[in-house]
């Protein structure tokens, strides 16, 4: 364990406070929200990496991956992030990186029906009939509710720091084979995405007789999501490549408009 002097409060505050101000204010494709969770970090990456530039970069670099969820219930997994690289620092990376990756995913169905389609359907409805009404009340409503949901990921930020401290000292031995299982999570976690996120079917229709299948179920019955994984593993080869990430989304812009004028996809 590092015995180093803990990371200030104050700069363990000033990570949520930035989150809470900007954690929706740098969605892109390439990463989603992954320029937000580095910028609210940098406060304390600063701080835990001041005496190793070096490292700071790659701690840098780690938090700068893909990152995508609820932002109401992110504050959670900042917290576990903390908790863990403040006592073990570079050496958590894979590990972060892997929780992040396995935590995103159930955390945005959790946050996105507990913060998000139950309030606003509620206090949204009401807000927008007394605005339509000329109530300034339903302005003031409205931003209140967004301010008290997200006034609490102060106490789910400090339930991720706690977690994560605990976690740590859990496996504190065993830190290589917590590493790789929740990597394997992670993978399972994205591969399972694949086929709902990724939408490309093909528009052929086979018919003989009274039989007529589409070119959906043709490839569904040789594998589910074939069409998915194959753009899947042409953009993976492509960044093993180097090819930068932008050129990619253009590709695959340019290639599902001709596929579909071209009547090959649907």
């Amino acid at each position: 364990m590092n015995n180093e002097k803990p990371v200030d409060n104050k700069t363990k505050n000033r990570v949520l406070l930035r989150w809470m101000l900007n954690g929706g204010a740098s969605l892109n494709y390439e990463k989603m929200m992954g320029l937000a969770y580095t910028y609210s970090m940098m406060p304390f990456l600063k701080e835990n990496y001041k005496d190793d530039p070096e490292k700071m970069k790659a701690a840098v670099k780690t938090h700068l991956q893909f990152f995508n969820t609820s932002p109401y219930v992110a504050p959670y997994v900042m917290g576990v992030n903390l908790g863990i690289e403040e006592k073990e620092k570079e050496k958590s990376l894979d590990t972060v990186a892997a929780l992040k990756t396995g935590l995103m995913g159930p955390l945005a169905g959790l946050g996105d029906s507990l913060f998000v389609v139950i309030p606003w359907t509620i206090f949204g409805a009401i807000a927008a009939n007394m605005a339509l009404e000329g109530s300034a009340i339903g302005i003031a409503m409205w931003l209140i509710v967004t301010w008290v949901l997200k006034l609490v990921g102060i106490p789910l930020y400090k339930g991720g720091l706690k977690s994560g401290t605990r976690l740590l000292e859990t496996l504190e031995t065993k830190m290589k084979a917590f590493t790789e299982s929740i990597a394997v999570l992670g993978l399972m976690v994205v591969g399972a995405l694949i086929p709902t996120v990724v939408n490309a079917d093909l528009a052929f229709h086979f018919q003989q007789g009274s039989l007529e299948m589409s070119g959906k179920e043709i490839l569904d019955s040789i594998m589910p999501g074939l069409i998915p994984a194959a753009m899947v593993f042409l953009v993976y080869f492509l960044l093993g490549k180097k090819v930068k990430p932008v050129y990619i989304i253009f590709l695959i812009l340019i290639l599902s408009v001709v596929l579909y004028v071209l009547n090959i996809l649907e």
